[in-house]
């Protein structure tokens, strides 16, 4: 029998290659750093081009225009998946088609299969909490720097015995054919930026937080709040290109945070109470099709000012006025806000560049490039190495999905 393939994170790029790989009878071994599975897609609402739920991918090829929800999809129970949480790659070893990968596994504080969910724990202690309603596995997690009291008795009172407070981390060696990389993308954190204040002040958030805050999961029901004090938000104003096209930071363009932007505009406009909402951008680059989320936002009233951010200066009412260079009128102009959303540059995630350089592969901007850049094999990152998804770059769904059915597509021919 072939050895397994393994698959470095668990966001849309992962586990689509990983699906279409177990149908296909490969064995396969999943690593995610987080404690759940879904990678960015945890923290979003609704996904484009589909404006649908984002925790959905397509089904395989073989079931074309079927979606699943990968939150739902028995991702767990599946017999050629073997899915490792709280995980992480320490070391890759070997040759090509015979690697040798440690794992190093974080203590599992509590067992997944046996966890029923049934909040006891929390009512304990801080420590433990659900990430998400729809998180999978479907447990709670247990988070260790908050240990307080509680912690023994929400073990001993546990229904299942699901808590072990003395569990141990491990590390664990497996033999693999290939490595597929799919680390996905982190949202920049501007906090370095002086201008945006990002960090400063409470209703200064990034485009994912924002996501968070309309999501009806999340904290606030999906109700537009702002974050210092609970209070309705009426006036919205968004700002482009924070860190990217910019030397200090990152020169490359981060690609979809104009579409990401302008999607949740729109659902600002339409599905919220939102009075006022304005675009403060360079450039709106809203590549193929993505332009109706242009069309759709200047048609629900977003206002859009080409310029730039000069300063912030906060009110006694916890509003925001935001001071802007208008560059199509030559002068400056104030905004008050209830809430200002920056949309950060998309960087590559934390340990992407030890895995890099132990598999000595190519780099584009810190994120992974082809093997050959004249081919058009994109997800070949090596001999048996591949990436797909937002590790060779940002990408949306549609494109990270397509690259990992690529991958899947190389191995199984590789394996005839």
């Amino acid at each position: 029998m072939s050895n397994p393939v393994l698959i470095i994170g668990a966001g849309v790029a992962g586990l689509t290659a990983a699906v279409e790989l177990a149908d296909s009878g490969v064995p396969t071994i999943v690593v995610e750093r987080l404690p759940t599975i879904g990678g960015n897609a945890l923290d979003l609402y609704k996904a484009f081009p589909t404006d649908d739920c984002f925790y959905c991918f397509e089904g395989n090829r073989w079931r074309p225009g079927i979606r699943k929800c990968f939150y739902r999809s028995a991702l767990t129970d599946q017999p050629n998946i073997d899915l490792k949480i709280n995980s992480y790659v320490e070391n890759i070893a070997g040759e090509a088609g015979k690697f040798d990968v440690t794992i190093h596994i974080e203590p599992e504080y509590v067992e997944a299969k046996k966890c029923i969910m049934c909040g006891l724990c929390m009512e304990h202690s801080d420590a433990f909490s659900l990430v998400s309603p729809q998180c999978q596995p479907q447990a709670v997690t247990y988070d260790a720097s908050k240990a307080n009291e509680g912690d023994k008795k929400a073990a001993e009172e546990c229904p299942t015995k699901a808590i072990n407070l003395d569990a141990e981390a491990r590390d664990e060696t497996v033999k693999v054919s290939d490595i597929v990389i799919a680390t996905g993308y982190h949202e920049m954190k501007p906090v370095n930026i002086d201008e945006y204040a990002y960090g400063k002040y409470p209703n200064v958030v990034t485009q994912l937080e924002l996501a968070q805050i309309l999501d009806p999961n999340g904290a606030t029901g999906g109700k537009l709040l702002r974050p210092s004090d609970g209070k309705p938000t009426t006036r919205v104003m968004m700002v482009q290109c924070v860190g990217s096209r910019d030397e200090n930071y990152y020169p490359f363009c981060s690609k979809i945070c104009c579409v990401f932007a302008l999607k949740h505009a729109n659902i600002i406009a339409e599905e919220r109470d939102a009075s006022n909402i304005s675009v403060v951008y360079m450039d709106i680059r809203t590549y193929d099709s993505h332009e109706r989320y242009y069309r759709e936002a200047r048609q629900n009233g977003v206002e859009f000012v080409r310029g730039r951010v000069a300063r912030i200066e906060p009110r006694d009412d916890d509003t925001l006025d935001i001071i802007v260079y208008d560059s199509l009128l030559d002068k400056y102009l104030k905004f008050p806000v209830d809430l200002f959303v920056l949309s950060s540059a998309l960087e590559p995630p934390e340990g992407g560049e030890k895995i890099i350089e132990s598999l000595g592969l190519k780099v584009a901007s810190g994120f992974i490039a082809p093997a050959d850049l004249v081919s058009e094999n994109e997800v070949v990152a090596g001999n048996h190495v591949y990436a797909c998804g937002a590790a060779l770059g940002p990408a949306e769904v549609p494109e990270s999905v397509t690259q990992a059915r690529a991958v899947v597509s190389k191995i199984l021919q590789g394996r005839k």
